[in-house]
């Protein structure tokens, strides 16, 4: 056994502590076996100043965005850390997503509304065991009483909640929203139905503001000047859910301007409901690379160049922290050929700069290296990267029954098989894109920038030829969402296109798919390197939309159930049954065809005719905030800093379109349709 060896198995628990302390997710505290907080040890930000870190603990409200595992929760933590320093400052930590478990498990026969009461009730509570555990106080614990009894239901919420009994109870029937106080008793009968209605367009249970005013004037005689919501895991909540947080919470604090209360909630990007909040009253903050390094990068290599960086020292911190400083990088990695540099690009490549990404796929090189007393390769990587993609990312993207209840994608067009049928012709794309490339070259005909690319990279018998990357019209990377965010594509740029005013978005397919079906990836080292994606062969602007367009799902025809999954219909099939009724004969089972693409061309020319200028989203925004008050054009000009004149103008297209109704008495007065516009809003 060589030095190398004995060093590496000398630190190999450590080793292997230091990787998975990057997989832990939810709540990711991360303590050594005296139960020290490592955290503020580990804690590596985006940037090297800890820009991302600061705009958590200042005094704006913000939206953490990123994919899962990019570190929301861990940023939190660290932000907790440094809040606690300060003694005017409280940081509370809510896991929504808990929060609405612990609720929907044990009341799954109370009706939605009982549970916005259940649900909202159990924030308020983690709200106050943090303030008890620190100021045990008589008054905080009347007022949650008074909460627990009902007595700060909203008024408007309690009156919508019109349960009606419709037919004689056997025995009196009685729901009890937990912990609330609201009891709705029926009387004796036979039978019983019962009919619930909520009219109004938003969704405040609790008279949030006079709840936050009282703990307020409880803090401060505790000299607490600040409280931080530290809100996560907003995204895994139901539309429904969202819009109560929304409405019931975080609406009501932004709007009201009540500098006491700042807010710091973490989501997935693009599953991210808003409702009428003021987009620039709550800073958005990205933690996927591209979109965090685009602003300080001048070009995408120096944009790489920022990514990779972070990820070399998340790697280095971990390993310095977990052994003492006594290893470092090129202790772990095999450097005698390959420079540590080549190590870190392609763990960047591999993790597309997130830091659960790195932690399984180091994990696994772990077992197949560390583990055995050898230092990291690249092959090691390479496998690992297949064995993360194959194991965990698809099989997350193929199970993940939350994808089936996913509110932001049209069901109809974009559900799971057609994504999957998706990934399939991607792959399939990109490798005839490499046959004929190769097939050109062969007789001579390839492009200039192809042949000098097989020329330069050529080992052996074997060319290198990458056909990983790809770009689509930035109008319509929204159809990749879903793809993102399952990690199946990653966004790496965006540039120029052929079409005056038009931007296209370049992406990356997955570096461990990209191993597992042969297809190379990378960009390639030549004197044109930086046009090599801009190729017409790359242009996937009509490509995707054809795909989707003509994706078939299976349909009963006897109950109408749809097939979101393949082995489900493989199942119709083998037992001549329908899953869902139990019909027999599979041609009960029809083949549909999406018409996405027709979709797709109506839902931009609607959009193109709907659209609705910046000035007109924001006299939206502020009707919608004064739903109570009738505003003249000079009101509204005054506010939004803009003669009345010019509102008036505004005004004819929302009015013409029956978003705003328009009163005589003496002059024009202009209302909101909340109905029609909180929908309209929170698209735009």
């Amino acid at each position: 056994m060589d030095c190398d060896e004995i060093t590496i198995m000398a630190f190999n628990k450590q080793i292997n502590e230091a990787f998975k302390s990057l997989i832990k997710s939810g709540r990711p505290d991360i303590r050594d076996d005296e139960d020290k907080n490592l955290i503020p040890l580990l804690y590596v930000d985006l940037f090297e100043n800890d820009y991302i870190l600061d705009q958590v603990v200042d005094d704006n409200h913000v939206i953490l965005k990123g994919r899962k595992g990019t570190g929301k929760s861990t940023i939190f933590l660290q932000a907790e850390d440094s809040l606690k320093k300060e003694k005017s400052k409280l940081p509370i930590y809510i896991n929504l997503q808990s929060c609405y478990e612990e609720v929907r498990s044990s009341n799954d026969e109370v009706n939605k509304y009982l549970l916005y009461v259940n649900f909202f009730t159990e924030i308020l509570q983690k709200i106050e065991t943090k303030i008890t555990k620190l100021f045990p106080n008589k008054e905080i614990k009347e007022l949650f009483k008074k909460i627990k009894d009902g007595e700060y239901l909203d008024a408007g919420f309690q009156r919508s909640l019109n349960i009606t009994s419709t037919t004689q109870f056997d025995k009196s029937l009685t729901l009890k929203a937990k912990s609330s106080g609201l009891e709705l008793n029926s009387l004796h009968s036979n039978s019983s139905k019962t009919e619930k209605s909520y009219d109004s367009t938003e969704i405040r249970v609790f008279s949030i503001n006079r709840i936050l005013t009282e703990i307020k004037k409880i803090l401060q005689k505790h000299k607490i000047k600040k409280v931080y919501l530290l809100l996560d895991d907003f995204s895994e909540l139901t539309l429904d859910s969202q819009k109560m947080i929304i409405d019931s919470l975080i609406g009501p604090i932004i709007t009201s301007y009540d500098d006491t209360f700042v807010i710091k909630m973490a989501a997935y990007p693009h599953r991210i409901y808003k409702g009428a909040i003021d987009s620039t009253k709550i800073i958005h903050v990205s933690l996927d690379f591209y979109d965090v390094y685009e602003k300080t990068g001048s070009n995408y290599p120096k944009v790489e160049a920022l990514g990779i960086d972070y990820i070399k020292r998340t790697i280095q911190k971990r390993i310095c922290v977990y052994t003492n400083n006594q290893l470092k990088l090129d202790d772990i990695f095999d450097i005698n050929k390959i420079p540590i540099e080549t190590y870190m690009k392609t763990l960047f490549y591999a993790s597309s700069g997130i830091p659960r990404c790195l932690g399984y796929i180091l994990t696994y090189c772990y077992l197949s290296s560390i583990n055995k007393g050898k230092r990291i390769s690249i092959q090691d990587i390479n496998t690992s990267s297949k064995k993360y993609f194959t194991e965990n990312q698809l099989e997350d993207f193929c199970n993940d029954v939350r994808f089936k209840h996913s509110f932001y994608d049209d069901k109809n067009t974009l559900d799971k098989v057609t994504q999957k049928k998706l990934i399939d012709e991607l792959i399939c794309k990109m490798k005839q894109i490499r046959r004929d490339i190769l097939t050109a070259a062969k007789k001579g005909e390839s492009k200039e920038i192809f042949s000098e690319t097989l020329k330069k990279h050529k080992n052996g018998i074997t060319n290198w030829l990458p056909t990983s990357h790809f770009y689509i019209t930035k109008n319509t990377e929204s159809i990749l969402q879903t793809l993102e965010l399952y990690f199946i594509v990653t966004k790496f740029n965006e540039g120029s296109s052929h079409t005056q005013g038009q931007k296209n978005s370049y992406f990356g397919l997955n570096y461990g798919m990209c191993l597992e079906n042969g297809i190379d990836y990378g960009k390639p080292e030549i004197r044109r390197s930086y046009d090599y994606w801009r190729q017409d062969e790359f242009d996937f602007s009509k490509f995707i939309p054809s795909i989707l367009g003509s994706s078939q799902v299976p349909i009963c025809t006897t109950c109408n159930y749809k097939y979101n999954d393949s082995k489900e219909y493989e199942m119709v099939l083998k037992f001549n049954k329908c899953l869902s009724c139990g019909a027999d004969n599979t041609e009960n089972v029809i083949i549909k065809v999406n018409d996405f693409k027709e979709q797709l061309n109506s839902q931009n020319s609607v959009r193109k005719e709907e659209l609705l200028s910046n000035l007109q989203i924001d006299i939206l925004r502020l009707l919608y905030n004064n739903t109570d008050t009738s505003l003249s054009a000079f009101d509204i000009g005054y506010k939004l800093e803009k003669h009345h004149i010019i509102i008036t103008n505004a005004m004819k297209k929302l009015i013409e379109k029956n978003y705003v109704s328009v009163e005589f008495n003496g002059k024009r007065y202009y209302k909101i349709d909340t109905f029609l516009v909180s929908e309209l809003i929170n698209n735009n």
